[in-house]
């Protein structure tokens, strides 16, 4: 019953990395098409964690817009949360 509650909360965080991860990259395109265009974007795909890390605080301070910090940041710590508590529910066997 461990195994199958702890592997439940896995596939969850799994779920939401995906899901808070592709939403993620959606809204970071949307704000670096907006500030950079088009080849900012492509460039943007060539330093993905760049982009990742950068864009949704420039999306903060410049234009007070806390949604992409809070999707890909949030997302993440949510995710890391999930899983972790999966973890610790099926133990180690």
């Amino acid at each position: 019953m461990r195994n199958l509650l702890g592997s439940l909360f896995k596939i969850l965080g799994v779920i939401s990395g995906i899901v808070f991860g592709l939403w993620g990259l959606i809204v970071l395109v949307g704000v670096v098409n907006e500030v950079a265009g088009f080849f900012g974007v492509v460039v943007g795909f060539m330093l993905f964690p760049v982009m990742f890390v950068v864009a949704p605080f420039y999306a903060l301070v410049a234009w007070g817009n806390w949604l992409p910090l809070i999707i890909v940041y949030g997302g993440g710590i949510l995710t890391a949360i999930l899983y972790g508590i999966g973890s610790l529910i099926s133990g180690e066997e």
